[in-house]
């Protein structure tokens, strides 16, 4: 009877321990589980890659950081070279909302009804409105009748901008077909002149400058180009010159470059199409010359950007944690 006794006070004993131990295993794994979780949502937060971002989104995120008043479907959204900012830009009110990775948010008074930033948040070329005429001021104190589009503006860094052809209908296409690269710093000495216009953009990062667009031959648009340039002193020497793959049969002035990313030469692109169809991403890898389709737009519209966080997100965390 006695042993019968210690046999099952020590199976109890042993079912205890079991049971001790059990429950500690389930909750380190419990713990291990939501440590992975938080990791793995601290890694998305900060990754470096491709962001897209609905309107309605950026709509809200505006609004939950307390500057409804400054937002609306239009508004010109840019980022700053390493991609660690984007900046909201407010034609009417001439304000400018800056919100970073490290979860800061800023909002600057502009000069002009449009303001592009360099990378320390100084105005570098503004635009204002008079008389239904639009002058383009420069950080030298020089200025003049806006020569270029406001889609076009500078570089991210606010280093180069670029004028082109401003529309003479005296001179044809085909003659006046050209892009002129400055630097902020001289806005009044031409660089290099390149033979694309329509729709082209900026981009500058490791010394070298970007320009994307297309030339006029024939009497009609060619295909999609990427100029690339080495910074050499004041001089900008050419380097290459990439024809990108149109992904309609057909070149279409609608198939033009968004952005570059910050960290390799891959260049976003937009097809786009009038609603209801939806408009369409692609990345063009210029070493290995290979076009990808990204996604297609949100319904009711959206943007792209190569940033190093998700910085809407990141921004609305650190609200949460105030």
């Amino acid at each position: 009877m006695i042993r019968k006794l210690i046999h099952i006070k020590y199976n109890l004993r042993n079912r205890k321990i079991w049971t001790t131990l059990v429950f500690i295993f389930m909750v380190l794994s419990m713990l291990m589980t939501y440590t992975t979780c938080v990791m793995s949502a601290e890694k998305q937060l900060t990754e470096k890659r491709l962001y897209i971002y609905s309107f309605r989104e950026l709509a809200n995120f505006i609004k939950d950081i307390g500057y409804q008043d400054l937002w609306y479907n239009d508004i010109r959204i840019s980022r700053n070279s390493d991609g660690t900012a984007l900046r909201f830009m407010n034609e009417d009110k001439k304000k400018i909302i800056i919100v970073t990775c490290d979860g800061s948010v800023k909002v600057m008074d502009s000069p002009g009804n449009l303001a592009w930033l360099n990378d320390a948040n100084q105005v570098i070329v503004w635009v204002a409105w008079t008389d239904n005429k639009s002058v383009a001021y420069y950080a030298d104190g020089t200025s003049e009748k806006t020569p270029f589009s406001p889609e076009h503006g500078p570089d991210p860094s606010g280093k180069y901008f670029i004028k082109g052809r401003l529309g003479s209908s005296s001179t044809p296409l085909n003659e006046s077909c050209y892009t002129s690269i400055y630097a902020t710093e001289k806005p009044n000495m031409p660089l290099t002149k390149v033979d694309v216009c329509g729709i082209t953009k900026i981009f500058y990062k490791d010394n070298k400058v970007f320009l994307t667009g297309r030339r006029y031959r024939d009497n009609k648009w060619q295909g999609e180009e990427i100029r690339i340039f080495r910074e050499t002193g004041n001089i900008l020497e050419p380097l290459d010159r990439v024809t990108v793959p149109d992904p309609n049969e057909k070149s279409s002035m609608l198939f033009y470059a968004m952005d570059l990313s910050p960290w390799n030469d891959e260049v976003l692109y937009l097809d786009a199409h009038d609603f209801p169809s939806r408009s369409i991403w692609y990345s063009f890898n210029v070493k290995t010359r290979q076009l990808n389709k990204v996604s297609k737009e949100p319904f009711f519209g959206g943007v792209a950007f190569y940033l190093q966080c998700d910085i809407i997100k990141k921004v609305t965390e650190m609200k949460k944690t105030k």
